[in-house]
């Protein structure tokens, strides 16, 4: 029996936390949770499983033929019949006796095993059981390919929903500051400092701030939904996410390529239809070659006759010989069939090729689309502190009548894009990781 361990690489419990705004009563699902409810609830993964355990039950030499068979037969036969039936005498008077019945009775009684087995038959059984060996393999993968699908999906609706969570905190945290600025505004109108059309301003501001948390709200209560139908849990399912960013080491291109040509499940699904391929051609050409089969039986055989020459015939005992057979001509059907599973053979090479260079090809682009994520975060990094500074210095100078509603508001939106923009590239560079390790096959391994 094999056990799955999960190798989350991608998401490490240490690290800068992206967002952290949680109360005691919050229940926080980790990315190793939703990925162990999904392999426990899941029913296409169910579903796989079952019919890994039925290719696995189909190996074995008997469903391949190389196996002898073995089978109990009897037969109980009772006829009534009209006779004529003309014996010769071999003398001269009378030659023949001539015997006329009508209803007669005849009883036969037989029983007995036999056993059949091939002996020779162009190696046929062996590569039909190295099929069974095959499908057994390719269930295994599909396996593989099923459960590498399901944690990219739950990976990527996981960090989905982060990247919401954590737009919507920034949101309640963008509305908390607008609400304190429209207070200063109130408090300058009544001294004077300011006008009605401001405070008017800042409340549309904050409206619309308002309205966007709703969407994102609603947009992340959505794919909470989609993550807890592929969790096999309830949809109305509710929880908050915890996400620990560290910033991922890139392979070489060599090794990338290696890994994925080594361990990418549907390149092993493909290589290992070449080897049906092959082993189909194999069960052709066995057809070619002569058949020797050996068989044994021992029964019982009792017949009764009312008229016959035979008035009773009872027989027990063995027999066993051997069968040698070979196809001369069949229309040339063999021939045919092997010049086909060839092209198949062929086929399924260049099938293989084919998977082999489109992975590799979005392994790279993959490889590429994560070095540029890296650098962007980089220059947002720099660019933070300068937003931080820019909106500290511009609400110290509204404060003193030095600048105004607007300037503080772009200050603010500024600072916000700058916040959102960090951890969305932090976000899509764990999602990139996830892709790539989903081409080589780094999410789990099989562990007898």
């Amino acid at each position: 029996m094999k056990k799955i361990l999960i190798s989350l690489l991608l998401v490490q419990a240490f690290g800068f936390p992206l967002y952290s705004q949680t109360t005691s009563s919050d229940q926080i699902l980790t990315l190793e949770d939703a990925i162990d409810l999904a392999i426990i609830n899941n029913k296409q993964l169910k579903i796989q499983r079952n019919l890994v355990e039925i290719a696995e039950s189909n190996v074995f030499k008997g469903n391949a033929g190389l196996m002898p068979s073995v089978r109990l037969a009897s037969d109980v036969k009772l006829s009534e019949n009209n006779a004529n039936i003309n014996i010769r005498t071999f003398t001269d008077n009378p030659p023949l006796v001539k015997l006329e019945e009508s209803g007669v009775q005849s009883t036969t009684l037989s029983a007995g095993v036999r056993a059949d087995y091939l002996l020779i038959g162009g190696f046929g059984g062996k590569y039909r059981y190295k099929l069974l060996e095959n499908e057994r393999s390719i269930s295994r993968y599909q396996q593989e390919v099923v459960l590498n699908e399901l944690i990219l999906g739950i990976s990527t609706l996981y960090l989905d929903v982060a990247k919401l969570q954590s737009r919507e905190e920034l949101l309640i945290e963008n509305v908390e500051i607008s609400r304190e600025q429209l207070t200063r505004i109130e408090n300058q109108i009544e001294f004077g400092q300011a006008t009605g059309s401001l405070a008017l301003s800042a409340k549309t501001d904050i409206n619309q701030e308002l309205d966007a948390l709703d969407n994102v709200r609603l947009l992340k209560n959505n794919l909470i939904k989609e993550l807890n139908f592929l969790m096999g849990i309830a949809p109305e399912t509710g929880y908050l996410v915890a996400v620990a960013f560290v910033d991922p080491a890139m392979m070489e291109m060599q090794e990338l390529k290696s890994k994925v040509i080594e361990n990418n499940p549907s390149l092993k699904i493909n290589s290992e239809f070449v080897m049906v391929s092959t082993n189909q051609l194999k069960v052709r050409e066995s057809v070619k070659y002569p058949t020797l089969n050996a068989f044994a039986d021992y029964g019982y055989f009792r017949q009764q006759n009312q008229v016959q020459q035979l008035a009773k015939l009872e027989t027990l005992g063995y027999s066993a010989g051997l069968s040698l057979s070979f196809t001369v001509f069949d229309g040339k059907r063999v021939n045919q069939g092997i010049r086909n599973a060839k092209i198949e053979v062929e086929n399924s090479q260049t099938q293989l090729s084919l998977v082999e260079d489109e992975l590799v090809k979005e392994a790279v682009k993959e490889q590429s689309q994560l070095l540029i994520l890296k650098t962007k975060l980089g220059r947002q990094q720099n660019d933070l502190a300068t937003f931080e500074d820019n909106f500290s210095r511009t609400q110290d100078r509204f404060d003193r009548g030095l600048a105004s509603s607007l300037d503080l508001r772009e200050a603010q939106r500024s600072l916000f894009n700058a916040r959102i923009g960090i951890n969305d590239t932090k976000l899509d560079i764990l999602q990139s990781m996830n892709r790539i390790r989903n081409l080589t096959g780094d999410f789990f391994s099989l562990m007898e």
